[in-house]
């Protein structure tokens, strides 16, 4: 399946979405290396498709981050998208506490979670205020907790559906996260209209995004344009140039570095081995960045 996420407009304008598809590069994140357990990966690939479907919708030069936080077996969910299009992602978990989570309860933030907050920040450099919006974590699925973010900012109204499909019969992962927002009556391409029919179109749009299945929306036989045809084709559907996801780390050796050499010499010398090596390991893509305690004492 092409990651992608796809924008669309229906209603003649009045309702705009997105619909963000990921495969390949839920794959190379959810490797071998990291070790998730099926729960904890499919937490972390719905994190991925509601971060690149939240991040497209905006306009930013920079890095969109979703981090999901909570006081259960799963501590910390993040993904991030920057303006380009590359995305990280990264899960922290308690093995031992996972393991006494019924099985009933592996898909549910709640159990999986806990209590704590989601928050969304968008990030523009050290010249721009970023932006952050948080919310508790409510309800059964991040979905839930997106919603709710949504209904308490007071922003746009907005509705989403999303679905993960793990591993199965020769296929890797898959997940999709499909939204769409009611635009201000007259702004942009948004056709002018009477309350009543503003309400009409958005109810009307509301429902056919709640007849969508997940195996609708993770199905790679099914193209994104298909999917969208199914749902809004009677509802003035247009869809747009989508943009490409993809799988890449921002961490690089010289980062790493400018990091250790801000440490303190004895700090740095702590953390080093018996053969003088320095193994710093990047949570993200798990790359071992090696360093030589002489290069850095010395240099």
């Amino acid at each position: 399946m092409t990651d992608t996420v796809l924008p669309f407009s229906v209603m003649g304008g009045a309702v705009r979405g997105r619909l963000a598809r990921l495969g390949a590069s839920l794959d190379t994140i959810l490797d071998d290396q990291h070790a998730y357990p099926v729960p904890v990966a499919a937490l972390l690939a719905e994190t991925m498709a509601l971060a690149a479907v939240l991040a497209t919708s905006m306009k930013f030069d920079g890095i969109f981050t979703l981090q999901a936080q909570g006081d259960g077996p799963v501590s910390l969910l993040v993904a991030d998208v920057t303006s380009a299009g590359d995305m990280r992602a990264h899960a922290r978990f308690d093995a031992t506490r996972l393991g006494q989570v019924p099985v009933s309860d592996r898909a549910s933030v709640p159990a999986l979670l806990g209590k704590g907050y989601l928050a969304f920040t968008v990030d523009q450099g050290p010249d721009t205020d970023r932006y952050q919006g948080i919310v508790e974590l409510e309800g059964a699925t991040l979905e839930d907790c997106a919603r709710a973010y949504f209904k308490q900012s007071e922003q746009l109204d907005t509705a989403i559906e999303a679905a993960v499909r793990p591993p199965a019969g020769g296929q890797g992962w898959a997940a999709a996260a499909l939204m769409i927002q009611r635009m201000p009556s007259g702004t942009g391409s948004a056709p002018i209209l009477v309350a009543e029919e503003a309400e009409e179109s958005w109810r009307r749009a509301e429902i056919l995004l709640s007849s969508v299945t997940g195996a609708e929306l993770t199905d790679p036989a099914l193209a994104p344009e298909q999917l969208l045809y199914r749902l809004y084709h009677a509802e003035q559907l247009q869809a747009f140039e989508a943009k490409a996801i993809q799988a890449r780390c921002r961490c690089s050796r010289d980062k790493v570095e400018a990091t250790l050499r801000s440490l303190p010499a004895a700090e740095i010398a702590s953390v080093a081995d018996e053969a003088g090596r320095i193994v710093v390991t990047c949570e993200f893509c798990r790359t071992d960045h090696v360093f030589r305690l002489s290069e850095l004492q010395h240099s």
